[in-house]
């Protein structure tokens, strides 16, 4: 596949950077120019030409889908906990993989959404392709987004890389908004990149502040917890029912995390 060939190319640098989403009002000076920099990175890497487009059609596999996941052990905990849910937000969705899966798997209403545009146009040329049906939505949102959706609109969530590399703040307030438009009886599944005690290295522009913020290039690129650490945190809005570990291609340790939640 073309558009994987790409995302598998960057795989190095995306490990630190998916789905990194900030508020309006977050950025200023130089960090207006680091953000719109990480849209331009991630705009070229979902991007996939007519031309790609027409040679994925003549070659597509009918059950290509199942293969959109970084990792089958994240796909089928992801379909297994929500396939079953009538109304299914994927946060920070990339290429959609997730959505379209819970969407073939049975779910009727999916919404998955990024602020990469290209990101969305490949997830709604994938949903069409695979024939995710008219309850799969993609959509092109702002940063601000989830803090203007109602309460209690969705009985399933899912976000991906997207807490974990972000500040702090930013991170506290998305998963206050995640519970707050998540049901009473939602399924809610959180993954993040591995636990890493990096050490900062000058030569390749990587610095450590507050013993676990990672900037590369002065860009923050990960807060690094770990399982405990992140379990005390999602404690104060859900239930972490249980912690699963899962690897990306390449990699030798099932080192990243799932948390599987219930709202409190």
């Amino acid at each position: 596949m073309v558009f994987r060939y790409k995302r598998e190319r960057n795989y190095d640098k995306i490990v630190l950077f998916t789905g990194a989403v900030y508020p309006n009002d977050f950025f200023g000076g130089k960090e207006v120019d680091s953000y719109n920099n990480a849209l331009n990175f991630w705009n070229q890497v979902f991007e996939m030409s007519d031309e790609e487009k027409e040679q994925f059609l003549k070659e597509i596999d009918p059950n290509g889908w199942k293969e959109l996941a970084p990792s089958e052990k994240l796909r089928d905990i992801v379909t297994e906990h929500l396939s079953g849910c009538e109304k299914v937000l994927d946060y920070g969705c990339g290429e959609g993989w997730a959505g379209i899966s819970l969407s073939k798997s049975g779910c009727k209403d999916v919404t998955a959404v990024d602020v990469v545009e290209n990101a969305i146009k490949l997830a709604a040329f994938l949903g069409e392709a695979y024939g995710a049906g008219e309850g799969f939505k993609a959509e092109c949102v702002s940063t601000d987004w989830i803090a203007e959706e109602k309460d209690a609109s969705y009985d399933g969530i899912f976000c991906s890389n997207v807490i974990d590399v972000i500040p702090e703040e930013i991170a506290n307030d998305i998963i206050k908004n995640i519970a707050r438009i998540a049901t009473q009886d939602a399924k809610i599944i959180i993954s993040m990149n591995y636990y890493s005690k990096e050490e900062s290295n000058p030569e390749k522009g990587i610095e450590v502040k507050n013993g676990n913020e990672v900037y590369v290039n002065g860009v923050l690129r990960m807060v690094s917890r770990s399982d405990e650490e992140w379990s005390g945190i999602l404690g104060k809005h859900f239930n972490v029912e249980k912690i699963e570990h899962f690897s990306w291609p390449g990699e030798t340790k099932e080192a990243r995390r799932i948390f599987v939640l219930r709202k409190i």
